[in-house]
């Protein structure tokens, strides 16, 4: 188990064998950086102190300069919150495992830093690429892995285009397709374009229609339940307002179009009560706009439903911008609308 930021600080300031007045000063300020409680502190430290005589790896260096150079370059938040987002999406070219995600995000929630590191991890925001850290997070690069010559960190893999059907296209003379860490089942494929499609060799019921960046449904589907698992995965709530008990099943998403309205909709599962499939709408046209909730609803069933509303409209604006990104393009979305089944954004030149 990795250590907590306290035990991280603990380690240093007892690294000679001794807690120098120094050492115990940091550490009262670390409380205050963290902040831990008096009895959050005693019983990090009680643990510590008690596994002391094992030799196991509690820290990642020594000294009591080593603190205070930690301590000072914690201070620094504006700089550490994107390099945190920047190593979570690095955190996914090495590889992530469950037990690894879990470590790192207890380290860097006690930093501060967990929804950063959280919004990396699943691309819900935009990351640079990493080109290092400050040492103030090298017990969080550690934790994730990335002690390692950053040229191979940032580096994308070898691949080969894969034959198949285009789901996602392009058209930018800069945009370049590269596997995607994010929807490995999305892979790059031949085309005249940028282009992915289905690893399992799918066809689309439509052919592809003119813009300059056009995905479909399908793969709209598959992001919207790739965020909400990984909502379950970080122990959050799968719907903003959703009552304590219920539980949504990512695998029934189900996205339909009416004209230029998309509805979503899942089961939720109500327990005792059974299953239900809640339902809500956006309006794509000159904006994205989530509809109304029908009249007469109860309050609890219109917070579903502004939450699955919610949850389009997020998909609807994140999705394009990490296909840009993957790609390598830096141009903006201007439009969207909806052709048949498909997204269509337009870019500014």
């Amino acid at each position: 188990m990795a250590p907590t930021p306290f035990e991280h600080g603990l380690a240093l300031a007892w690294s000679d064998g001794a807690l120098s007045r120094d050492g115990a000063i940091m550490l009262e300020t670390l409380q205050k950086q963290l902040g831990l409680s008096d009895s959050e502190r005693a019983e990090q430290e009680q643990l510590w102190l008690a596994d002391i005589s094992k030799n196991e790896r509690r820290s990642f260096g020594d000294g009591d300069q080593i603190l205070r150079e930690w301590l000072e370059g914690l201070n620094d938040r504006q700089s550490l919150e994107p390099v945190t987002r920047s190593m979570g999406r690095a955190a996914l070219d090495v590889g992530l495992s469950k037990s690894a995600w879990s470590e790192a995000f207890r380290f860097a929630d006690g930093l501060g830093l967990g929804e950063e590191l959280a919004n990396g991890i699943w691309l819900e925001e935009e990351a640079e690429p990493l080109d290092g850290w400050p040492p103030a997070l090298d017990p969080l690069a550690i934790i994730l892995g990335l002690v390692i010559a950053l040229p191979q960190v940032s580096s994308k893999q070898d691949f080969e285009l894969a034959d198949g059907s285009a789901f996602v296209v392009i058209r930018n003379q800069d945009a370049k397709s590269a596997p995607l860490s994010w929807m490995p089942d999305l892979v790059p494929v031949e085309n005249e374009n940028c282009a992915w499609g289905w690893k399992n060799g799918a066809t689309p019921t439509t052919e592809a229609p003119d813009g300059d960046l056009v995905y479909c449904n399908s793969v709209l589907l598959a992001w919207i339940r790739r965020l909400i698992t990984m909502r379950h995965q970080r122990g959050e709530s799968s719907l903003d307002g959703l009552p304590d008990g219920l539980q949504v099943m990512p695998s029934s998403t189900e996205i339909e179009r009416k004209e230029d309205t998309l509805n979503l909709s899942m089961i939720v599962d109500l327990g005792e009560n059974g299953l239900v499939r809640p339902w809500a709408s956006v309006t794509i046209g000159e904006s994205i706009e989530v509809g109304s909730a029908p009249e007469g609803l109860a309050p609890n069933w219109v917070k579903i439903h502004d939450a699955l509303g919610n949850v389009l409209v997020h998909a609807l604006e994140t999705l394009p911008r990490q296909l840009l990104q993957a790609s390598g393009t830096n141009s903006n979305l201007k439009s969207v609308r909806i052709e048949e089944g498909w997204i269509v954004h337009d870019l500014d030149s």
